[in-house]
């Protein structure tokens, strides 16, 4: 991996790698293996253009003088590079094939421009990348960092995102490197929701708020919907609220925090009720709040989210800070055996249910004592043909104990059990749903001589419990489900609370219920990616110039591929201007040009692009870094690529590693390399 030449010269991490591939180059060599080994310089980008402010030095003088420093340095370790094949990224005679590679991207609609937000330092006037905001602060300077839409060009990196997801099985990469790359661009399979905002004066085009989610299944347990500070809907809806100056408040200082903070999972979530707002729950009809939070980003996804409290560990915070109802949706899927199966015994299908019953004045469960086992056991039995499982724990509960007036607290969730039914000397498999319920009054029925013959009731303290011959899994399971009421059940599992689809596992749930949303015209399925397109553009002078013009009549029209490289102009200032855009712009000679479509008046793209270009697709030029003709001939391509060794750090995995693959495919695709990666 070239290294970017800094002023400082090399450090210690510098040798250690290149140490490293120059023992590997010369191992390979005496195995009799024809190598090239092969050294260049990454050397446009911010770094350079900081170091010349900061230094009142030309930032192409800059890199000249750093280039020859490290390249001294470096031949004094005597590696085994091949100098001829030396490259250079600030090199026009290199960065004429960036912006040819640039030229394809924008004639196939893979460059296009956008607003985008992005963080702005008022004192530097310039754009910041995250990793360049510290606290909210710009990290030069120390100036509070503000949001800025601003005008960027963006190349669509998502439209290869499936390819550079599945050709990752083909690499033979070390995993967690491959793990990373999976994680970042997060593909996943879900569903698009459209709630409706109640009763609006707007359009019911204009009030709908759509979110992505994975979750399906637990539709039925969202509360309120969160839209982000900067959402269009939000100048919307805030007009016919109840409380918009504080709405507008709120928006103002989410402005002036990073991604990165509003995102940091540690942090405080903050937010707004849009009061007097309503949306519609669209599965089942339910009003639920509309919020804004800035831990929701406008440019990803949708710019909104459900929130379901039950099932989301953020949600269920938020919702116990600002008093938000919580509604389970799901009762978690966990496999156990009450008792044992014994082999060669049939397995007969057969829900049931397990239920525990407290004392309130004592502090007591409500147990069964077995004569003829070795076991204590909660109140369990079967689901008889027709019944609901509540409906069977109640009567469950007066078969066998006798107590008449119990109060049913909540849902224990359900789970999948399997074990060896003594009394019919069978084995058992089916759903098994726990409830606590607690004893009203002591009035009781008198038990049936069969319950008698087979057990005692007895109340047993929480300590007692633990040392009884209570059934192994049962006692510890149902317990977290009586002691998880501070935290969200992110699990899969049944669903409970959710009208006709209750029973159903979570998996068939997200696709009922999805075509049920997708039949009445409230949804649909989709696949979302965590990658986003590439914001590509600098406003800075240090960087490759973007080969495109904007003409009067024309619009949008790139230069022509023999009038490459558009060289960056020799200025006196490259400072960043007042007005956040790029020096460049200022150089009125320059930017004012014809345009090649139809000959009249046009100016030049004044942004940059930003050093990962010319490290995009460095490792291609090596193969032919003299050619004048094309970036690298078929031929050399061919015997020299793929490339079999290459060595860098972790840092890059999702970044320059990523984006070499996208561009690398992109020319695969227009037949310009022989090999897919």
């Amino acid at each position: 991996m070239f290294p970017y030449p800094s002023g400082s010269g090399l450090h210690v991490g510098h040798p250690r790698g290149y140490t490293a591939t120059d023992v590997y180059s010369r191992f390979k060599k005496l195995q009799g293996f024809n190598v090239l080994h092969p050294m260049g310089w990454d050397a446009f980008g911010l770094p350079a253009e900081n170091y010349a402010i900061k230094n009142k030095t030309h930032p192409s003088k800059v890199v000249e003088e750093n280039v020859a420093h490290f390249k001294s340095q470096l031949e004094k370790f005597d590696l085994s590079y091949d100098w001829e094949k030396e490259v250079n990224t600030t090199d026009p005679k290199y960065y004429r094939w960036t912006q040819f590679i640039f030229l394809k991207l924008f004639e196939r609609g893979l460059a296009y421009e956008a607003e985008v937000p992005i963080n702005y330092c008022p004192s530097c006037k310039t754009g910041l990348a995250n990793e360049e905001v510290v606290g909210g602060k710009c990290e030069r300077c120390g100036t509070a960092v503000e949001r800025k839409n601003i005008r960027q060009w963006i190349l669509k990196i998502t439209e290869y995102a499936d390819r550079l997801l599945s050709d990752l099985d083909g690499l033979d990469w070390p995993e967690p490197i491959k793990e990373m790359q999976k994680n970042w661009i997060g593909r996943s399979e879900g569903s698009n929701i459209r709630y409706k905002i109640k009763d609006s004066r707007l359009n019911n085009k204009d009030t709908e708020i759509e979110v992505y989610t994975t979750r399906a299944d637990t539709l039925y347990g969202c509360t309120w919907v969160v839209l982000a500070p900067e959402h269009i809907l939000v100048n919307k809806l805030k007009v016919e609220s109840e409380n918009q100056a504080e709405i507008d408040e709120y928006i103002k200082k989410s402005k002036n925090k990073s991604d990165l903070e509003r995102t940091e999972l540690q942090k405080e979530k903050t937010g707004v009720e849009l009061k007097g707002i309503k949306a519609i729950n669209p599965i089942n009809g339910k009003e639920v709040a509309v919020w804004i939070a800035d831990y929701v980003l406008g440019h990803y996804g949708t710019g909104a989210v459900m929130a379901v409290p039950a099932h989301d560990e953020r949600d269920f915070e938020f919702a116990k800070k600002y008093n938000i109802d919580i509604i389970q949706t799901i009762a978690p899927q966990v496999t156990y055996y009450k008792t044992p199966p014994k082999d060669g015994l049939p397995y007969v299908e057969r829900n049931s249910i397990e239920v525990i019953v407290r004392d309130p004045k004592t502090d007591k469960y409500l147990c069964l004592e077995w004569k003829n086992q070795p076991w204590t056991t909660f109140i369990t039995g079967g689901v008889d043909d027709g019944e609901d499982y509540l409906s069977a724990a109640k009567r469950e509960v007066l078969e066998e104990t006798g107590y008449k007036n119990i109060k049913l607290i909540k849902s224990l969730g359900r789970t999948r059990a399997v074990f060896h039914a003594a009394h019919k000397n069978e084995n058992r498999v089916g759903n098994m749903e726990g409830f606590l319920f607690e004893l009203v009054d002591d009035e009781r029925n008198e038990m049936s001589g069969d319950e008698k013959a087979i057990h005692e009731v007895n109340w047993l303290s929480r300590e007692e419990l633990k040392i009884e011959r209570i059934v192994c899994a049962s006692f510890e399971y149902w317990m977290r489900g009586i002691d998880s009421e501070d935290k969200a059940i992110e699990d899969y599992g049944f669903l409970v609370n959710s009208e006709e689809f209750n029973g159903l596992s979570s998996a068939d749930a997200k696709k009922k219920i999805t075509e049920k949303l997708k039949e009445s015209g409230h949804g649909d399925f989709t696949v979302n990616y965590k990658l986003r397109d590439w914001v590509f553009s600098r406003q800075r002078y240090w960087g490759e110039p973007i080969p495109v013009v904007n003409c009067e009549k024309c619009g949008l029209v790139p230069v022509k591929e023999k009038d490459l490289p558009i060289k960056l102009p020799p200025v006196k200032s490259y400072k960043p201007t007042d007005s956040g855009e790029s020096p460049l712009a200022t150089i009125s000679k320059w930017v004012n040009t014809k345009c090649p479509k139809c000959g009249g008046k046009a100016k030049r793209e004044t942004d940059t692009m930003p050093n990962w270009a010319g490290s995009s697709w460095y490792y291609l030029r090596y193969a032919d870094p003299k050619n004048k003709k094309e970036f690298a001939s078929k031929k050399n391509l061919k015997y020299w690529t793929p490339v079999d060794w290459y060595n860098g750090g972790m840092e890059h995995t999702t970044l320059h590693l990523l984006y070499s693959r996208f561009w690398h495919k992109f020319l695969f695709d227009l037949k310009l390399v022989p090999t897919v990666e």
